[in-house]
């Protein structure tokens, strides 16, 4: 396996926003940096709907940012110097959240399971006229 490179080895080409204006200088990865409130979680979600959208659970590119942006042309190689990760498969969680609520069974509904499964009825029926004594 290649040992991975040291990203402050690397030396970035800065391409201007407005060309005919400056023109595209190379700087050291040290000398990149952002504002400290320029990437943010509601900006990451923008992102995410402008370029992304789901496919059977699987969220891709959209057509048009691949053609935009020449992306078919690309490959991870392109973006990340060092090998592609592997990723442990791991099975999805069945359900995410509180338990759904089950219905109350009144002691009357588990007399009634008890008659269904036991065979002595009679014992069953009896239970059941004491209980509705026990209620009056």
């Amino acid at each position: 396996k290649k040992a991975i490179i040291d990203p402050f080895l690397f030396k970035y080409k800065v391409q201007p926003i407005k060309k005919e204006l400056y023109e595209a200088v190379i700087v050291k990865a040290s000398q990149i940096s952002r504002r400290k409130h320029l990437f943010s979680r509601d900006r990451l979600k923008l992102f995410l709907k402008q370029h992304c959208e789901p496919h059977d659970g699987i969220i891709k590119t959209k057509a048009t940012s691949i053609a935009k942006y020449n992306l078919g042309e690309q490959n991870f190689s392109y973006f990340f110097p060092d090998d592609p990760p592997t990723f442990i498969f791991s099975p999805a969680s069945r359900r995410r959240g509180r338990p759904p609520k089950r219905a109350s069974t009144s002691l009357e509904d588990e007399i009634t399971a008890k008659q269904n499964t036991q065979g002595n009825k009679s014992k069953v029926a009896r239970e059941k006229t004491r209980f509705q004594k026990q209620k009056e």
